[in-house]
């Protein structure tokens, strides 16, 4: 098997086990939250989009395992899928915002 073809199948299958797992406890925005990414990432992460309204999908504990339940994937509007934001780096919003 390739490297692609094993890590597409890791990811399928946490993917997968997601689906089946409750959110772990302590996580602040669950799965299908709206939310809008702050202006200013700091530095390290200047290269990421900012300021953009996204869609929680999920966190790094929740699909992976690990224990970065403040580490959010997200849906972004007009964008696409982007990981790994912060939990600090996101605020709730509602859909009229």
């Amino acid at each position: 098997m390739s490297r692609l073809s094993e890590a597409k199948s890791y990811i399928a299958n946490c993917l997968e086990r997601m689906e089946s797992q409750p959110e772990p406890e302590g996580q602040k925005f669950p799965r299908g939250t709206r939310v809008r990414i702050a202006d200013d990432l700091g530095e390290t992460m200047s290269h990421f989009p900012s300021g953009l309204n996204a869609t929680v999908k999920y966190t790094s504990a929740h699909a992976f395992g690990s224990k970065h339940i403040d580490s959010y994937c997200l849906d972004i509007d007009d964008y696409g899928e982007v990981s790994w934001y912060y939990e600090h780096q996101l605020t709730e919003i509602t859909d009229g915002e």
